[in-house]
């Protein structure tokens, strides 16, 4: 699977209550952390690129509203999902920035060969259920999941038989950005 069979959603639409200001337009070495999103999802070839829950268009794409507010990640990606191009989606957080490419390339091949509904991202034992890659037509089982109210992405995963692509990250660079201080030390770890 190459990526341009896949769509590349990312979901930026979260609130950023703990770190005060939205994620999305945070600066990660001069693009903030969106256009970084764009840019990398770009140099690795993928063309359906759709940006969930943030208000406003970046870097050439309208991003896709919440059909259902206040439903959390699950909401973003039902929305996503019901306009993708493509069989299979990248799913990734915009508060990962840092996730280099080669990482996203390896899971796509994992996920190939594998052959699983879903592949999850695994980074030192702990499963990132927001970066992996999911069947589009999930939109029809998230839909009753969140129907009347938001649930954890889980609930979805628990659906469909997934596998694991697992990554020793020693440095946790690529870890969620969710705190000032989350933010603060993983610039320095790039700036080392």
């Amino acid at each position: 699977m190459k990526p341009d069979e896949l769509s590349y959603i990312i979901l930026a639409g979260g609130k950023s209550r703990r770190m005060g200001v939205n994620k999305a337009e945070l600066d990660f070495f001069g693009r903030t952390f969106l256009e970084t999103q764009i840019t990398k999802a770009r140099t690795m070839g993928f063309t359906d690129i759709i940006v969930s829950g943030y208000p406003f268009e970046v870097l050439s794409i309208t991003p896709i509203m919440d059909e259902f507010k206040d439903r959390g990640p699950l909401g973003g990606m039902y929305s996503s999902f019901k306009v993708a191009k493509n069989k299979f989606c990248f799913v990734i957080c915009v508060d990962v920035p840092q996730i280099v490419e080669s990482t996203i390339l390896s899971l796509i091949n994992f996920q190939e060969h594998e052959k699983k509904d879903i592949t999850l991202l695994c980074q030192n034992g702990k499963i990132e259920p927001l970066i992996g890659i999911y069947p589009t037509s999930s939109y029809k089982k998230i839909y009753p999941i969140i129907e009347n109210g938001s649930a954890a992405v889980f609930r979805l995963i628990d659906e469909y038989d997934y596998s694991v692509f697992r990554v020793n990250d020693n440095g946790n660079v690529m870890a969620n950005i969710n705190t000032p201080e989350d933010y603060q030390n993983i610039y320095k770890k790039f700036q080392e």
